[in-house]
């Protein structure tokens, strides 16, 4: 059975989705969150990670475990974290964390790869993602960037897990 799975590269104002159907993309994107207070960041990403869950019904979730640094970012992204696991949790979901430096071995075969390295090698798998790989500006790239980091996340649970070269 082919199990449907959503990755996660989670942000304070920006999450990397992506969802797959055994190792298909059936929808890779970039989620924004606009709300500027706590509290109602917290209910916005309850809000889409609802949504997600009612419209794919996935059973495995994948999220990339954040590197935490002393900042009010930090707060956000903690709550954003515990509250799509939380959903997740409740949903009867298996839960899978990963740091990047594992996601990045499991895909390049070296945890110091960077972004770039990685974001090419799941293009590779992906060739429809190929818009998305070279910007003609930097914050273009780092947007887009959550997005190869989440497919990322998808291609290193698959490997691990289920040992499939994707």
């Amino acid at each position: 059975m082919r199990k449907r799975i959503i990755a996660v590269d989670p942000g304070a104002r920006h999450c990397g989705v992506t969802i797959f159907h055994g190792s298909d993309i059936m929808v890779s994107m970039v989620r924004n969150f606009q709300a500027k207070a706590y509290k109602d960041r917290i209910k916005e990403v309850r809000k889409v990670f609802l949504s997600f869950m009612g419209n794919y019904a996935p059973s495995v979730i994948v999220i990339e475990k954040p590197f935490f640094f002393w900042s009010e970012r930090s707060k956000y992204l903690t709550g954003v974290v515990n509250e799509i696991k939380r959903l997740s949790k409740n949903a009867g979901m298996e839960i899978y964390e990963y740091s990047p430096r594992t996601v990045r071995k499991a895909i390049c075969d070296d945890g110091n790869a960077t972004k770039q390295d990685e974001a090419k090698v799941v293009y590779s798998a992906y060739p429809e993602l190929k818009i998305y790989l070279k910007q003609d500006k930097k914050y273009k790239e780092i947007y887009w960037g959550h997005m190869f980091d989440s497919v990322g996340l998808g291609i290193c649970y698959l490997r691990q897990r289920h040992g499939k070269s994707v």
